[in-house]
């Protein structure tokens, strides 16, 4: 009798816990999933024709997922548990020259690494991004278009030394002069060791400094780069690739540069914004989860950066998260300076993205477009005239 009410009390305290799940993500949702550096699934109001082809059923399950109280934290517990014991069931085996799958990863040499692209599966799809982008050049010739694709660990494979050579084959497709057209080249397993995170999918803090002096003198601009004032390390976190896999155990120092910004006005989705990411402060102290996202400012619709220089050009930069840990140092060097992210523009800003209208009303002379593989085959990135 006695366990027939202790299972009956376990069975309420579950049923509890997933009706306050979903009340929360109806009512109190959070936006962010920091576990997972990434925007936590919502509760969407559900239609005859999402409830017959299940769509409706999955969006409630990720809602809850991402919503019930202690869900994440529970995921975390496991998932350290799991991959601490699955590293330690590894190093004796672990070849620094070698591959080992984790599922939808890779490990090579304590990194975790996605595999390799093949060129011949996203040729077709940088060729037709080529066409369409020279459509966009064509119509808006009097407009300077840059492009600057980041290689990284799909671009190279670490064993054998092959490249792709997806840049070159998009490049050779673009109608733009080759001084416009640049590439944050990889060289070997080394380098990319020395500019990326070994949890997280993004460039680290030399990395992304690397970019921003490569950037300033190819988009023309004679300035001196703004030079770290400290270089600091905030804690240790487990990356994108740690936490989107089921590795949390496995993490490393976030180090950071500092830096002496000049002031400028900041909108972030068309309000007003004390600041972009927290780039001065450490987010672990005021209770949040370090990430990639969390120091150097999220996703979003549009980020605008006025530093009120009339005598500068205003640019956009068309890109996804790599481009969030330099965007406010380029933005140091011009007058106004558009941080758009195709894939939550319509969400933030509710309507469509037009380049005509955007470049005719905030005065445009040059628009980065910058990014890895993904940004250039991704549908969620296509730009029309």
């Amino acid at each position: 009798m006695r366990k027939k009410a202790i299972d009956l009390c376990f069975v309420v305290l579950i049923f509890l816990g997933l009706l306050l799940g979903l009340a929360k993500a109806v009512f109190l949702p959070k936006e962010m999933n920091e576990y997972e550096n990434r925007y936590a699934a919502q509760f969407q109001m559900p239609c005859l024709a999402d409830y017959a082809d299940g769509s409706f059923q999955d969006t409630v399950e990720s809602a809850l997922n991402d919503q019930t109280p202690f869900a994440q934290w529970f995921k975390k517990l496991y998932n350290t548990a799991s991959s601490s014991l699955t590293m330690a069931l590894l190093r004796p085996v672990l070849q620094p020259d070698r591959y080992y799958s984790l599922g939808s990863v890779q490990l090579f040499s304590d990194w975790l690494t996605y595999q390799t692209r093949e060129l011949d599966v996203v040729g077709p799809k940088l060729e037709a991004r080529a066409e369409m982008l020279n459509r966009l050049f064509a119509v808006y010739s009097q407009t300077e278009f840059y492009v600057y694709y980041i290689e990284k660990d799909t671009d190279i494979n670490f064993e054998t030394g092959e490249r792709i050579g997806a840049d070159g084959l998009l490049f050779s497709r673009l109608d733009l002069p080759s001084e416009r057209l640049k590439s944050y080249e990889i060289a070997d397993f080394s380098e990319f060791s020395e500019y990326f995170y070994q949890t997280d999918h993004h460039w680290n803090y030399r990395g992304s400094y690397r970019a921003y002096r490569e950037l300033l003198p190819f988009l023309g601009c004679g300035d001196a780069p703004i030079e770290p004032t400290d270089t600091e390390t905030l804690g240790d976190f487990s990356g994108s690739k740690a936490a989107g896999t089921g590795m949390e155990g496995f993490s490393e120092p976030f180090t950071v540069y500092r830096f002496d910004f000049p002031t400028m006005d900041i909108r972030r989705n068309g309000e007003p914004a004390a600041d972009y990411g927290k780039q001065d402060e450490n987010p672990a102290e005021n209770g949040s989860v370090l990430s990639y996202g969390g120091f150097y400012g999220g996703d979003d619709g549009e980020v605008i950066f006025d530093t009120h220089r009339t005598d500068r050009e205003n640019i956009l930069l068309l890109g996804e998260s790599y481009d969030n840990a330099v965007v406010k140092l380029l933005a140091s060097h011009f007058g106004r300076t558009y941080a758009v992210d195709l894939r939550y523009y319509r969400d933030y800003m509710g309507k469509d993205f037009s380049m005509e209208d955007y470049l005719r009303e905030n005065n445009i002379s040059k628009v980065l477009l910058i990014g890895n593989i993904d940004y250039f085959i991704s549908d969620d990135f296509a730009l029309e005239s």
